[in-house]
């Protein structure tokens, strides 16, 4: 169960990861381009789990029959563009930091290759230099794969109510405590029943709405000389709690139509989808010289939001196989993705 958990939340496990080592390395770099370049590099993982956490939620328009059932588990594979896989650092609009090498400025996100990024300076507002560090390197997967499992349920005539929950669950990350949970709740509703002109065509149609979200924290411990260049360090006040804290919002509607042909029935839906992902870094943090002269004092210095909304689009296919089916479909919202599972029940 664990591991399908820390599977299902891959982007704030690789966020942990990141948040541990390069997040905390950036905040010598000041709170504004600290935020800065942190957004620049996890967006491409929070607009994926964004999506990722939209997908699944229908195969077919057709609804249960009143107390009718079904368990499904998928996974979804979101593949993250070519050009988000890398940022410019000239184009980010920095104020202290700049490319140690003016000609090497093109830096991996999250998403990119598994390889150092380039090295940047840190100055002072008197334009002294008193840092430098390397951009953090991407974890070389371009597809982020979003497991879930859920169950729908006919509760009145026609509709569907579908639901997705993990409890919140604890897990020891090095000595380092994370809290991950999940909820979701969609209605499915097949319309065309109730209108007699298009009640007899040869087809299922249905409007759908949901709304999921995702609530993770971790906390972050540093000691001393974990983030000591020799010149600078970073250090953290210990009466404060150290907590990286990472919440997914999803919301989607539309209309769904399938058709069932023998065993086939063929689906596809359009819509509206919208996602918000926020992530924050707690705590009271000091930059100082090696001989202890305060260059940045930091309270809570990451807060960041990342937004997608849009017309979203699917089409798929599902097999009916005696007491189960499997399904797959093609999705496009902010990022092209990919969904296949298998459901049982009795409709």
């Amino acid at each position: 169960m664990k591991k399908m958990i820390l599977l299902f939340c891959a982007g704030f496990i690789f966020l942990t990861a990141y948040s541990q080592t390069d997040v905390i390395q950036v905040l010598k770099a000041g709170k504004k381009d600290a935020n800065v370049l942190a957004m620049a590099y996890l967006n491409p993982y929070a607009m994926a789990l964004g999506d990722g956490l939209n997908n699944g939620w229908y195969n077919t328009a057709k609804t249960h029959k009143q107390f009718g059932f079904d368990f499904n588990f998928s996974v979804s594979a979101i593949q993250v563009p070519k050009s988000e896989t890398t940022f410019d650092l000239n184009l980010l609009g920095l104020t202290n930091l700049s490319p140690e090498n003016a000609a090497n400025h093109i830096a991996p996100t999250v998403a990119g290759t598994d390889q150092v990024g380039p090295r940047v300076i840190v100055k002072d507002d008197e334009g002294n230099t008193i840092s430098s560090f390397n951009t953090p390197n991407g974890l070389g997967l371009d597809v982020v794969p979003v497991p879930m499992a859920q169950i729908g349920f006919g509760l009145l005539p026609h509709t569907d109510v579908i639901g997705r929950f993990v409890p919140k669950l604890k897990y020891d990350n090095n000595g380092d405590e994370m809290k991950i949970g999940f909820w979701g709740l969609g209605v499915k509703h097949n319309f065309k029943e109730w209108i007699p002109v298009i009640k007899s065509l040869p087809f299922d149609a249905s409007v759908f709405a949901s709304y999921s979200e995702m609530n993770a924290q971790s906390e972050i411990k540093i000691r001393p000389g974990d983030f000591s260049d020799g010149d600078v360090r970073l250090t953290a006040d210990n009466a404060t709690n150290q907590i990286l804290k990472f919440n997914t919002k999803t919301s989607k509607f539309g209309l769904i139509l399938s058709k069932k042909i023998g065993i086939l029935t063929v689906f596809g839906g359009i819509g509206h989808s919208k996602s918000e992902t926020a992530i924050n870094l707690f705590g009271k943090y000091k930059v100082e010289t090696s001989t202890g002269e305060l260059i940045f004092d930091l309270t809570d210095p990451i807060d960041l939001t990342f937004e997608s909304k849009g017309i979203c689009m699917d089409a798929g296919l599902r097999l009916k196989l005696a007491f189960f089916s499997l399904f797959g479909s093609v999705n496009k919202a902010e990022y092209t993705s990919y969904n296949a599972g298998v459901s049982f029940g009795f409709r």
